[in-house]
């Protein structure tokens, strides 16, 4: 297997307006991209909603599609991102993970593996036949999700979990309606919750937070 300068990810890439992410206090800068602690989101309106692609640093630069995973790579790492203000604070800390649907789980493993030298760290049995194997890029989880109920093909990004500082903070701004209600997540003393379908947002986007109650 390659090895490479510790491979992570620099951006994600979603479609759709920036005036829904700013119903849930993330806004852009001009180069349409938004600081989640170390990794950047950056939107481009010409796509549909959704989470299209990740930009990654320090891994092999030949490769574009990662089991149908489209993958792009960090050239010029000297771009800053302005500081934008929202109208409330998400209190993002940043990425805590990313999640990829496959309907082979080994396959997307190996070839994430190939691609950046991130080892399978483990393989979850999540209950009704649902698997999920993790690797690490930089600082972010990737969580490949596996289902006999997914269609044969390539693997697809599906959605992904920001860390906030005060989760109980953000529920109680936005309300129920924007976001369910924190509840405990699989990792012990965190909470999580997601924000509603109805935002058209295009992402499942979820925020996990310390339970400090």
């Amino acid at each position: 297997m390659p090895l490479f300068d510790q491979a992570r990810i620099g951006e994600l890439v979603v479609g759709g307006g920036a005036q829904n992410w700013a119903l849930i206090g993330i806004s852009f800068d001009v180069s349409n991209r938004a600081a989640l602690g170390d990794v950047s989101l950056r939107l481009d309106t010409s796509l549909e909603p959704g989470l299209h692609a990740w930009v990654l640093h320090g891994a092999d630069v030949s490769v574009s599609s990662i089991d149908g995973v489209a993958t792009f790579h960090v050239i010029d790492e000297s771009r800053s991102i302005a500081d934008v203000h929202s109208d409330f604070d998400l209190g993002v800390i940043g990425v805590d993970h990313v999640v990829i649907n496959t309907p082979d789980l080994m396959r997307t493993s190996d070839a994430l593996s190939a691609a950046t030298g991130a080892p399978l760290k483990r393989v979850r049995d999540a209950g009704n036949n649902m698997q999920q194997g993790f690797h690490r890029l930089g600082s972010v989880v990737v969580e490949i999700v596996t289902a006999p109920t997914m269609h044969p093909g390539p693997a697809s990004l599906w959605g992904f979990v920001l860390n906030v500082k005060d989760i109980y903070a953000v529920a109680s701004h936005v309300g129920p309606d924007v976001l369910s209600i924190p509840k405990p997540a699989v990792q012990t003393g965190k909470l999580i919750a997601t924000f509603r379908s109805s935002l058209g947002l295009g992402v499942p986007l979820a925020l996990m937070g310390q339970d400090t109650n």
